[in-house]
């Protein structure tokens, strides 16, 4: 779990350059996407609409990707200051954003929670208490999209929405839900029994392949330090579900109040091409896509994101303006993460130098939620 946990510490570190490969590659699987998208919507002539979008709607939809962020700040605030730490709001939209953009850069999204565990140990948190709070809060998280997928399904069903996709996306959607709901269960799992981690990490740090290559005493050593990890990760774990209970509710909460602005961002879009917008639709349609192409292997989803999201959507959007009602969703949950988040990052590589931002963003793919 996160980026100081076993399995991250036993992966290899992403160095800047990887970052940059990765951001390079998502922006090019997204324009592909993008392209195929304005090809199938008509042309360039369709996005012409683009300029008579309504100014107030494009803002809320923007403040509502802010407000996830402010969100998000408040749930690692929770949990930092009730183990002692110290996180102000800003700062913790910082790591937030840092977060993010990681994530949007590395296949599955795998990148995202490693980071906000090693920013967190700045904030008076070890690596093991660091690990506990971005562990929960990612779990809360996948437990409101979880819950609010399923709400989403039933209401779209009992609708009777006219909301119906081909055959190949319906089976697509079918695997990538239930892949979710299997690893939110075992990510679950391993939360309640942290000790359960050993067993799956001992094997993997010490086996015939690694004792080619490294010395018994250096796998010891790493495994010493693994175990005090874990048992700082258990015991901020305990604290959490013994003691801090209202912290946890809070978590929970702001979890849903994050989704639920996520999923407002397509419908507001919608409104503001002039669409009439059936928003609990919309809505519904947005967290099933969430919930199903959590797991896509490109980095941060790219090019399924923008295919998948359209076909999901080709039932309540005209054809003619698919494409840009995409793209600007896109523009405003993707790229604004992927330029601020890129932008931040860099400062943080100039401000601590080359050493630590080797070991910033280990990646583990249990974790990404």
């Amino acid at each position: 779990m996160g980026g100081a946990s076993p399995l991250a510490n036993s992966r290899g570190a992403r160095r800047p350059e990887q970052l940059k490969r990765g951001a390079f590659a998502a922006i090019v699987f997204s324009v592909l996407g993008l392209l195929t998208l304005v090809k199938i919507s008509g042309g360039l002539d369709a996005w012409r609409d683009l300029a008579h979008i309504d100014p107030i709607m494009l803002g809320i939809a923007f403040g509502l990707i802010v407000l996830t962020w402010l969100f998000d700040s408040l749930r690692m605030r929770a949990l930092v200051h009730s183990l002692g730490g110290s996180l102000s709001i800003l700062e913790g939209m910082r790591i937030s954003v840092m977060g993010a953009f990681v994530c949007n850069v590395t296949p599955f999204d795998t990148g995202g929670e490693p980071v906000q565990a090693y920013l967190l140990i700045d904030k008076g948190l070890t690596a093991g208490q660091s690990t506990a709070v971005v562990a929960v809060k990612a779990i809360m998280n996948a437990f409101a999209r979880v819950s609010l997928g399923f709400a989403a399904s039933a209401a779209l069903l009992f609708s009777r929405s006219q909301w119906s996709l081909p055959l190949g996306m319906d089976i697509a959607l079918s695997v990538g839900t239930t892949l979710y709901i299997i690893v939110f269960l075992f990510s679950l799992y391993l939360v309640f029994k942290p000790e359960k981690i050993s067993v799956l990490v001992v094997p993997a740090v010490r086996n015939r392949f690694t004792m080619r290559f490294f010395k018994p005493e250096t796998l010891d050593t790493a495994l010493e330090r693994i175990d005090h990890e874990l048992r700082e990760f258990r015991e901020a774990l305990q604290e959490f579900i013994s003691n801090r209970r209202p912290a946890l509710a809070a978590v929970l909460l702001l979890s849903y109040a994050a989704w639920i602005a996520t999923m407002l961002i397509p419908a507001v879009v919608l409104t503001g091409l002039g669409l009439k917008t059936p928003y609990v639709q919309a809505m519904g349609v947005t967290i099933i896509f969430y919930l199903a192409s959590a797991y896509a292997p490109t980095p941060g989803s790219s090019g399924a994101a923008e295919l998948g999201f359209a076909a999901l959507f080709s039932s309540i959007v005209p054809r003619a303006v698919l494409g840009l009602f995409v793209a600007v969703w896109r523009m405003i949950t993707y790229y604004l993460n992927l330029a601020l988040g890129g932008v931040l990052m860099a400062l943080g590589f100039m401000r601590r130098g080359s050493g630590p931002p080797d070991r910033i963003t280990r990646a583990d793919n249990s974790d990404a939620m």
